[in-house]
């Protein structure tokens, strides 16, 4: 019998409704004793009195048979109104009949254990919870409904195909069983090769869906650096000032644009200076330029064509417009007014540049620092057992196999160790 673990489902605090989640063995006995009338058929909520040691409850319950339920055992919900002391009173009689505290993450850890999920479902949920944006959501979807395990899957089910004939035959050579040609297994592991880098390139768009897109502004001072922040904001967020070095540090602020989210970082003007603090500034605005995706250089001057010295993307951004008689025209640039508030089609020109659009259409997008990393690991093993069918004999060939069909299963978790999915289970909240 395992134990049986109680927790608030729902965020902590004032609220109409929580729902408050005992799963294990015992759960639905100890609910029993002390929830009246108990529901007389599975997954169907029942009114009724919840009686705690200080007060009585008008709430409602909800019981799932095991395996038929998310951590598949036994699972009890009681609905009641939300509150501090109320949801307390609750998880405390639970507890007086015998439950005991829920860990993080413990009932996904017990659907994981129980075979309900695997552990890209369980990144999914952690995703869809902190996603800020509906793409950011869209992609942890994808991964909730399995759309990377079942590639994963198809994967490994190719490369345990291929390595278990090989083994047949260098085991059994009496039986005369066929065997493969090294000619066949590059064959197959070329395919998987091309599989691995086609998930791998949807790992821009992912951290564009979940992260979204870095944007420093960057200029000399006084050509409206702050303003714009504040137009493509919406809000007066930065100080703006006609004095030269107003903006000493750097400055971030994120604003939603259709599906996906800008981080915007305000910087200091760029010129020399022996003022420290503003020196320390335009020091910071060059690092903020280097680590951006892209980089938004603010000009107010119609004829300046000087390119920001970055790495990084950039796009030449002609503010102060509405003062300008002949309007600058050149590759790479845009005229706007942050004063008369002309900026969506900056916002709309970086959409664009990142291909942004493309998400709505993606159902797998790599989002995950841990699958990347472990679909990197693969793709490695995978060329290096490509590269042994040109100058190792089968069985060794065999190794490499298995080698790549373990990295793979670390990101279901089918083959992965005990310390990665305690790692993952922990991120969870309380209650799930």
């Amino acid at each position: 019998m395992n134990t049986t673990i109680v927790a608030l489902s729902t965020a902590r605090g004032r609220s109409a409704i929580a729902v408050v989640r005992m799963s294990g063995d015992e759960s639905i006995n100890i609910a029993k004793k002390f929830f009246k009338p108990f529901p007389t058929q599975p997954n169907m909520l029942k009114v009724g009195t919840l009686k705690t040691s200080v007060f009585d409850e008008h709430a409602m319950c909800v019981y799932f048979n095991a395996p038929h339920s998310y951590t598949g055992e036994n699972t009890v919900e009681f609905h009641c109104h939300g509150g501090t002391a109320v949801c307390q009173a609750v998880i405390e009689q639970c507890i007086k009949y015998g439950a005991v505290p829920a860990q993080n993450g413990e009932f996904s850890k017990r659907a994981f254990i129980n075979g309900k999920q695997n552990l890209t479902n369980a990144e999914g949920i952690i995703e869809m919870i902190d996603a800020e944006t509906a793409s950011a959501a869209k992609a942890g979807a994808n991964l909730l409904e399995n759309k990377l395990g079942k590639k994963v899957a198809e994967l490994q089910d190719v490369l345990l195909d291929l390595s278990s004939s090989c083994e047949a035959a260098l085991d059994y050579p009496e039986e005369e069983l066929e065997l493969p040609t090294v000619a066949t297994v590059k064959t197959k592991l070329e395919n998987v090769r091309a599989e691995l880098k086609s998930i791998l390139s949807t790992a821009t768009l992912g951290k564009v869906a979940k992260y979204g897109i870095d944007v420093a502004i960057v200029g000399s001072p006084n050509v409206g650096k702050s303003s714009l922040l504040n137009a493509l904001l919406g809000s007066d967020r930065a100080i703006v000032s006609d004095i030269q070095g107003t903006t000493r540090d750097t400055l971030r602020e994120s604003v939603n644009y259709k599906d996906i989210k800008f981080n915007f970082v305000d910087t200091a003007g760029i010129r020399d200076t022996n003022d420290i603090v503003e020196k320390e500034g335009v020091k910071r605005a060059q690092k903020a330029a280097d680590n951006a995706d892209v980089v938004l250089h603010v000009t107010d001057d119609p004829q300046d064509r000087s390119v920001y010295p970055t790495i990084r993307p950039q796009i030449r951004i002609y503010n102060k417009s509405d003062l300008f008689k002949n309007k600058p025209c050149c590759v790479d640039s845009l005229a706007v007014s942050a004063k008369s508030g002309n900026v969506e089609i900056i916002k709309e020109t970086l959409y664009e540049m990142f291909s942004a659009g493309e998400i709505e259409n993606s159902d797998l997008l790599i989002t995950n620092e841990r699958h990347l990393s472990c679909l990197q690991s693969a793709l490695n093993q995978t060329e290096a057992a490509i590269n042994d069918c040109h100058n190792s004999t089968l069985d060794v060939v065999t190794s490499a196999l298995k080698l790549v069909w373990e990295t793979l299963g670390q990101i279901t978790g089918s083959t992965a160790q005990e310390e990665i999915i305690d790692r993952i289970y922990s991120k969870f909240c309380l209650g799930k």
